[in-house]
């Protein structure tokens, strides 16, 4: 894969495809992270993945450093001296947004096939939940070979729904985006700068959970100069097709698009294109919603891989790799699928509001801290690094 992809935009595709869930495909995060708020939210996607760019690169800076590539030895890492009490603090919330987003996505996913081929909601899970298992147990790998053709995919789709609609409804756009600002729209979040800084930040942090299942890829890009690059290019990738979901939902605020449950199919149902935009949509947020989950199972699959061969020599833990890969998979993506047909999703959603101010203080700061030389420990100093 090396030859024809090069590591850092292996890495870049990797974090699109697993930012690229169900809610983004279906332009819901879009509305309610930015759309429902201040008109200065236009900057916010920007300030979001800047903030995800930063901490991404310096977690990954921490990984390479210690070879640190599974979360639970990461973060011993990343807390240092605090870790008897933040480490299983974070481990509680990394599986806590494995076990939500990877059952939302099987939600979404079975679904949408539902309304697609009238087949049963629990028969659709479940072949969301073996595709998820089989991408999951052959290694880093294939997970970073199947982003880069699901990323691929992803691109070119949300180009072919939204490029059109921006440049034929750009006076449109102007037009909505002068509504907001003026009040003449009204938009359901405080209208205030400040406002939609939060919620910018807040989507930034929040999607921080998610780098203990990132950083298993920094064995692709163990120097700076290649974690850089990969930084970069993420950022721009993520903010492009951010944006253009954001511009394609603005030219339809005024027909009441913020209040869709899925705004991206308004758009092709209202807009350009032809009734073929609707599976195409539909086939997006399918593909997001299970490349999110592939990203977050195997992270945390190899955590648990790694718990599994703690007793064992190079060796053992090399040739019993497969078999702890597969009970670590089948273990997360049952319960996961559980989740999902028991209805659990509403109950464990009432947290997620808050993980926001959680994940700011137990993992951006700290992150930032420790990369920018700010928050230092002995092992450290030992070892020249900063």
């Amino acid at each position: 894969m090396k030859k024809i992809i090069p590591g850092y935009l292996a890495i870049a595709l990797v974090w699109f495809s697993s930012h690229f869930g169900g809610g983004f495909a279906s332009g819901r995060q879009i509305v309610a992270f930015y759309l429902n708020h201040n008109w200065t939210s236009l900057f916010m996607p920007a300030v979001s993945m800047f903030i995800m760019g930063i901490c991404m690169y310096y977690s990954m800076v921490i990984a390479a450093r210690f070879r640190a590539y599974d979360y639970s030895t990461w973060s011993k890492k990343l807390y240092g001296e605090i870790g008897f009490f933040a480490v299983p603090v974070y481990e509680i919330l990394v599986n806590s947004v494995l076990l939500l987003a990877t059952a939302v996505a099987f939600a979404t996913g079975g679904t949408i096939l539902s309304k697609l081929f009238g087949t049963s909601y629990m028969m659709n899970t479940f072949f969301i939940a073996a595709v998820i298992f089989v991408l999951t147990i052959y290694g880093s790998e294939l997970v970073r070979k199947s982003a880069i053709v699901v990323s691929f995919l992803l691109i070119v789709s949300m180009f072919i729904i939204y490029l059109p609609n921006i440049i034929h409804y750009f006076p449109k756009i102007v037009q909505n985006l002068a509504a907001i600002k003026s009040g003449e729209i009204a938009t359901s979040g405080p209208d205030s700068f400040w406002d939609a800084l939060w919620w910018g930040v807040k989507y930034g942090t929040l999607h921080c959970c998610a780098i203990g299942a990132y950083i298993v890829h920094a064995q692709v890009c163990p120097d700076k100069s290649c974690l850089k690059k990969a930084i970069i290019i993420g950022v721009i990738i993520n903010s492009l097709i951010m944006y253009l979901t954001y511009f394609g939902i603005l030219a339809f605020v005024d027909q009441g698009i913020l209040k869709e449950a899925v705004p991206a199919l308004f758009v092709v149902m209202h807009g350009l294109g032809g009734s073929w935009m609707t599976s195409l949509i539909s086939f997006c947020i399918v593909i997001g919603a299970v490349s999110t989950g592939v990203a977050l199972v195997y992270g945390t699959t190899n955590r648990l891989v790694t718990f599994f061969g703690r007793n064992l020599d190079d060796a053992g833990r090399l040739r019993r790799q497969r078999f702890h890969s597969m009970i670590a998979s089948t273990i997360l993506v049952s319960a996961c699928w559980l989740v999902a047909q028991l209805g659990l999703i509403p109950l464990i959603g009432k947290g997620y509001g808050s993980m926001g101010w959680v994940t700011m203080f137990l993992i951006t700061i700290p992150i930032v801290l420790r990369g920018l030389g700010i928050w230092r420990f002995p092992e450290d100093r030992v070892k020249g690094e900063s």
